[in-house]
């Protein structure tokens, strides 16, 4: 999983970690308004770390808002 994500920045948006996932945009935000993906919140903006992503895709991390 590592390697294909090398091309992408150390902080994702929505519709990049749906690209990834292969899902829709809505099921990522679902996972984001239920906690289950760890992300952060800048104003308005959701983005969700890379290595965040990693280790939930791997069970290693429950999900939550990181604090800035």
């Amino acid at each position: 999983m590592e390697e294909l994500l090398k091309a992408y920045p150390a902080v994702l948006s929505i519709s990049e970690v749906a690209e990834i996932l292969n899902i829709t945009p809505a099921t990522v935000r679902r996972h984001i308004k239920n906690n289950d993906l760890p992300h952060i919140k800048i104003g308005r903006l959701v983005r969700i770390p890379k290595d965040s992503l990693i280790s939930y895709l791997h069970g290693e991390q429950v999900g939550k808002e990181i604090a800035v």
